[in-house]
């Protein structure tokens, strides 16, 4: 059975990033339809109407969950080295990765590999804060998903654009790359060393007769 520790858990600090624009918007619009909401449903204020005091109640609930959600969010979404596999979780989606499906790891220059020229204003925005830092890409012998679906699931800037490679901001690259290394070599030693099964050559059958 595979196990693996919390320790080895890396934060997609992209995915922090992205989730981070709507943490502020969203509580103000909470505070603002619930302090709506309380003099409406005592009918101190005439506008809006007091019917619709329940609508603002929740629809100011629902920004107020929203907001708790891009502040719990971050911390799951993670990259994680398993023994038999090594996986990237969002809170929507888990992709599971085999050590055979990865080629190759290397680290790669955000400037070299999103050059500003090529992003669009939203992209820069996310990108900014994070130039000049080295990110870890996990090139890949073939995407374990179709790679149409995969920017649904985790953006465009989590997939290297010169090759099938996912793109993976950390805080401690170099400590994931050293993890996914050393899972990485026993598991194809394994594959490797795996006898073949016994079988009836050709000559053998000649020999026979």
């Amino acid at each position: 059975m595979a196990t693996s520790d919390m320790n080895d858990r890396f934060q997609l600090l992209l995915y922090e990033r992205t989730i981070s624009r709507y943490r502020r918007p969203t509580l103000f619009l909470a505070i603002l339809l619930l302090g709506l909401w309380f003099p409406v449903s005592r009918n101190f204020l005439d506008w809006p109407p007091p019917p619709t005091a329940p609508g603002l109640l929740f629809s100011g609930l629902i920004s107020l969950a929203f907001w708790a959600f891009t502040k719990l969010s971050p911390r799951l979404a993670y990259a994680q080295p398993h023994q038999d596999h090594f996986r990237v979780q969002t809170p929507f989606y888990r992709l599971k990765i085999s050590y055979r499906r990865i080629h190759n790891i290397r680290s790669v220059d955000l400037v070299k590999l999103f050059p500003s020229s090529t992003l669009r204003r939203g992209e820069r925005w996310l990108l900014k804060p994070f130039y000049g830092a080295t990110a870890l890409a996990i090139d890949m012998r073939g995407w374990p998903l179709n790679p149409k679906l995969l920017p649904l699931f985790f953006g465009r800037l989590f997939l290297a654009g010169d090759q099938p490679s996912f793109m993976l901001l950390v805080e401690d690259w170099m400590t994931l790359s050293n993890l996914i290394s050393s899972r990485m070599g026993p598991r194809r030693a394994s594959h490797q060393e795996r006898p073949r099964r016994p079988g009836i050559s050709v000559a053998d059958i000649l020999r026979e007769d």
